[in-house]
């Protein structure tokens, strides 16, 4: 590297094997809105405006993720370059003294204003922040930011430092934070794995699978039309009894919440498909790298990861949850390798859909403390994030269970998301009571489903 270069460049680095199918979609459909993160935080407080901005260019100086571009040709393959210095890309709008009505549509306005704005994958920042000032003491923090750069996890890493940084230059005390793990560290790791084993290890798994699960769309988008997903939501909140009854069936038989889930939707999968073999996506966090700080590293570290699961009708759920578990545990020695390169290894045509569903387990470390003396506390999250799958499942554990769905609106009717949520709630609440029954015994129809599907089948009868 030049000494001008150098000058402007911290470093430059190759995209890992989860960037590169990322990019390769962003690039395939550019303008479908994929691959975008926008967070939104509301703030309660006496905010410091002035000492909020410089923590906020305190993150940024500190993390190079932040100051992070890619460069799409030039080299052997794409690469991301580390810019020294990269501008705040920061603003404010003050609707305080607006009535309340206004001030939400301006929100909603700008949310999706900001969302469709996307980013230039070739400059930096790859990010924006956004303070809204929405009634006395109400805040809105909207950071956006394009998946190449980092994942949900790194966000509560940066969120906390925000934090920890604005409660110094508010009160004045000294803060040391630790020097935060470099992403090439990740990266240098990921080229050091066992590629061999790794693809002896996903031969073996996915031998003999051949057809994708289907999902039974209600739709088929236009032959030869390119189609721009149009991207909805659905969510329930489960109920504190059945949470519960799920965290002391899972403590009982030490399952984890995820298995519990990964267990619900691939027998939902199977009774909705016809088939006990099974496939569908599962993100992973990619921290059980074995790397000093990675759990406090920001950066893309998430990968997506094919979860085959056979159902068979005559196991014990207890037992087949066991399995599931295990199987899970044998995954994790091998999740860093692409999807791409799975999906080539496998028996499923190239040309079609790995799967056509995703589970996104929203398990990030702890939640942010934020202390007295700071003036501020965060009273709410949400998140906006589009991938290119049709269907993606979006559990939260805290503080009662709520499944997400997203979903493309081309593909599915309302009414039928709304019916996977009701059946997928239906198992996940029968599962801690049947712990030695049969899979088969498991329902996953609701009462007025299935009354419906009585009464269809009498009229049959009766029309005879």
């Amino acid at each position: 590297m030049s000494s001008s270069l150098a000058a402007k460049f911290e470093d430059i680095y190759p995209l890992t094997p989860f960037q590169q199918g990322v990019l390769f979609h962003v690039l395939d459909a550019p303008d479908a809105g994929m691959y975008l993160n926008q967070q939104r935080y509301t703030l309660r407080g006496d905010l410091h405006l002035a000492a909020f901005k410089q923590a906020l260019e305190g993150v940024v100086s500190r993390h190079q993720i932040l100051r992070t571009a890619f460069l799409l040709s030039g080299l052997d393959g794409p690469h991301q370059i580390v810019y020294r210095q990269a501008r705040l890309p920061w603003a404010m709008f003050d609707w305080s003294e607006l009535p309340s009505a206004e001030s939400s549509a301006r929100m909603q306005a700008f949310l999706r204003s900001d969302y469709q704005q996307g980013f230039d994958l070739k400059r930096v920042p790859l990010n924006r922040m956004t303070l809204l000032h929405t009634g006395h003491d109400m805040y809105e923090f909207v950071w956006s930011f394009h998946l190449l750069l980092m994942d949900g996890w790194s966000m509560q890493v940066m969120l906390k430092d925000l934090l920890t940084l604005y409660h110094s230059i508010r009160t004045g005390q000294t803060v040391e934070l630790e020097t935060p793990l470099p992403y090439r560290e990740f990266i240098k790791w990921q080229q050091r794995q066992p590629q061999d084993q790794a693809e002896a290890y996903w031969r073996n798994v996915l031998k003999g699978f051949t057809t994708p699960t289907p999902l039974v769309f209600d739709k088929t988008p236009p032959a030869g039309i390119a189609v721009r997903p149009d991207f909805k939501e659905k969510n329930v909140v489960l109920d504190e009894e059945t949470t519960n009854s799920l965290r002391l069936f899972g403590n009982k038989y030490h399952l984890t919440l995820n298995t519990l889930i990964q267990g619900a939707w691939a027998l939902l999968l199977s009774r909705r498909s016809g088939t006990d073999d099974v496939l569908f996506g599962n993100a992973v966090s990619g921290r059980s790298a074995a790397i000093p700080k990675i759990d406090s590293a920001v950066g893309l570290f998430v990968n997506v990861l094919p979860v085959r699961v056979i159902v068979p009708p005559a196991a014990r759920v207890i037992d087949w949850l066991n399995g599931l578990q295990k199987q899970q545990v044998e995954e994790m020695r091998y999740e860093f390798c692409s999807l791409a390169s799975i999906h080539r290894w496998s028996d499923v045509p190239r040309d079609q859909p790995f799967f056509d569903s995703v589970i996104v387990f929203q398990n990030y470390p702890g939640g942010v403390a934020v202390p007295e003396s700071a003036g501020i506390e965060v009273v709410n999250v949400e998140v906006i994030e589009r991938s290119n799958v049709p269907l993606a499942l979006v559990p939260n554990p805290a503080p009662q269970l709520a499944l997400k769905i997203v979903y493309m609106g081309s593909r599915f009717e309302d009414a039928t998301i709304d019916r996977i949520l009701e059946n997928l709630s239906r198992i996940l609440t029968e599962l801690p009571a049947n712990a030695g029954a049969a899979l088969a015994s498991i329902s996953y129809q609701v009462d007025t489903e299935r009354q419906l599907l009585i009464d269809s089948f009498n009229q049959s009868l009766a029309s005879l």
